[in-house]
């Protein structure tokens, strides 16, 4: 009988020691793989030291005249103000009259201005103006603010303009220098002719887009 209690508490005893080793050595190993983690992340963020000698050598010196150019030259190209020409329309006119402005357009390369839409919808207006060019290549925008940048009240308008004009304004609208125009149902060549004659600051540019038409009629 006390062999058999002395095996059951030598048993016991086993287990026990056993059970704290093993809780030792769990304690131990998660101890060991959380400093294992930590210096992964340590040495993952650890910049290394830079080789200067593998940096990229200049093949040549600069010119210190050069650089003075460079940097006397300005960051921000301008390009100089060039004209452009405009035919404000509406597609409450004649439509004659509508396709030989078109045609015309075609030829001086002006860009046609609506105030608005003609129907419900932008898609209506695109039907409108897709029908209205056909295979012409014409440019059409709508853009309200342009008939109060040049005081356009009746259609079809004429206008030559400095493409700069926008940035100048008195009052709104753009200075009177910066543009000129002719009103009224008349044809572009008509119209380019009588600014040729009237206004002498404008006559160079209205000789240029006239005679592109006179040079597809021929």
């Amino acid at each position: 009988m006390v062999n058999l209690m002395s095996r059951i508490i030598l048993a016991c005893a086993l287990v026990l020691l056993v059970q704290q080793a093993s809780a030792e050595t769990e304690l131990e190993r998660s101890n060991r793989i959380i400093g294992e983690i930590n210096e992964r992340v340590v040495n993952q963020y650890r910049a290394p030291a830079p080789d200067v000698t593998a940096l990229p050598q200049p093949a040549t010196t600069a010119n210190p005249a050069d650089l003075a150019k460079q940097f006397r030259r300005s960051p921000i190209q301008t390009k100089p103000a060039t004209p452009e020409m405009m035919i404000f329309v509406s597609f409450s006119m004649p439509r004659e009259s509508l396709l030989r402005i078109v045609e015309q357009s075609e030829r001086t390369g002006a860009r046609l201005i609506f105030r608005g839409f003609h129907g419900d919808k932008m898609t209506d207006m695109a039907a409108h103006i897709s029908a209205l060019l056909g295979k012409h290549r014409v440019e059409a925008v709508i853009h309200p603010p342009a008939f109060g940048l040049f005081k356009v009240n009746q259609v079809p308008a004429l206008v030559l303009a400095q493409s700069d004009a926008g940035d100048q304004l008195d009052s709104g609208c753009a200075q009177p220098d910066r543009y000129v125009k002719v009103a009224g149902d008349v044809s572009q060549d008509y119209a380019l002719e009588y600014i040729e004659r009237t206004s002498p600051q404008w006559a160079a540019t209205a000789r240029l887009f006239g005679h592109k038409i006179k040079v597809d009629q021929q």
